[in-house]
């Protein structure tokens, strides 16, 4: 059940991320045909395509994460299936840094809604609440990976350890 929430979360994270990139493309490729051919500044822009930019990276690093493209360190031969078993360490090591994402980031978005945009109509809130939005997607694409690698870990015979 997990897994297919899972599937939904990042279909709908996936579509998100290329709608604010595409976005975010769009919104400076305009500017920069505004002010140099124009002579029209477009204040707002650089704002709007941070704010994009960063909505995008923090989503892709959870969609990322999901697929274990972050980076990964081997402390074993490759061969070996105890890798196995450090990739479920660093699971755990992971949701203590997403802990952080959550709680703290939950509190600097807080403290953004006193803080309003320099050149758009709203607070910095919307500009913050990328850590702790991408940290719950994080926290469950990391519980299935847990749950996952655990399974393949508890499957493995004293002869399936290590693989020519």
């Amino acid at each position: 059940m997990l897994f297919k929430f899972n599937n939904f979360v990042e279909r709908f994270l996936t579509f998100v991320s290329v709608l604010l990139l595409a976005t975010f493309i769009i919104v400076v490729f305009v500017k920069v045909i505004a002010r140099n051919y124009f002579d029209i500044p477009m204040v707002w822009a650089d704002e709007f395509s941070l704010l994009c930019f960063m909505w995008t990276v923090f989503l892709g690093a959870a969609i990322a994460l999901r697929h274990k493209k972050h980076f990964i360190v081997d402390l074993a031969p490759s061969k070996l299936k105890l890798n196995l078993g450090f990739d479920i360490l660093s699971h755990f090591i992971i949701l203590s840094l997403i802990y952080v994402m959550i709680v703290y980031g939950y509190k600097f978005t807080m403290s953004g809604m006193s803080r309003a945009s320099n050149s758009l109509p709203f607070t910095l809130s919307y500009f913050f609440a990328t850590i702790p939005v991408s940290g719950v997607a994080m926290l469950l694409f990391t519980i299935e990976l847990i749950i996952t690698d655990t399974k393949k870990f508890l499957k493995l015979t004293s002869k399936e350890v290590y693989v020519d």
